[in-house]
């Protein structure tokens, strides 16, 4: 018989998957960050790992508090709405500043989000036999 039931977490493994995962994105931030400018400007980065941490702490806490209602139709529904305010503010800008490529390749990421990406797991098809 399958389980498909998700693992129970306590607090403590979940806080260490949460810290891992916050020091992981913030490295991986970092990397990006040096591999477009070439190096690390202090004040800016600062700012943006204050954020990271302070959201990705908020988000855990409540995926932890209300496991049950994080679905793949909320996650839909948040890329939408994500994907179209993207897709508005750097319309926006392009309009008031001109065409950039960083703008077209925003629009490009906002279309995705609003396309849905897959973020389920890949349905099995069924297979009839005669």
């Amino acid at each position: 018989m399958e389980n498909n039931q998700p693992e129970k977490l306590d607090k403590k493994s979940f806080i260490k998957k949460a810290i891992v995962s916050i020091l992981g994105s913030i490295a991986f931030g970092l990397l990006l960050v040096f591999i477009a400018y070439g190096q690390i400007p202090f004040k800016p980065i600062l700012i943006a790992i204050t954020i990271c941490i302070v959201v990705m702490s908020i988000s855990f806490f409540f995926a932890f508090k209300y496991p049950n209602r994080i679905s793949p139709a909320n996650f839909r529904k948040i890329f939408l709405i994500l994907g179209i305010l993207i897709v508005i503010f750097n319309l926006g800008l392009i309009m008031i500043e001109g065409g950039k490529i960083n703008y077209y390749l925003s629009i490009i990421l906002g279309l995705y989000f609003i396309s849905g990406p897959n973020l389920s797991k890949p349905k099995r098809e069924k297979s009839i036999e005669n």
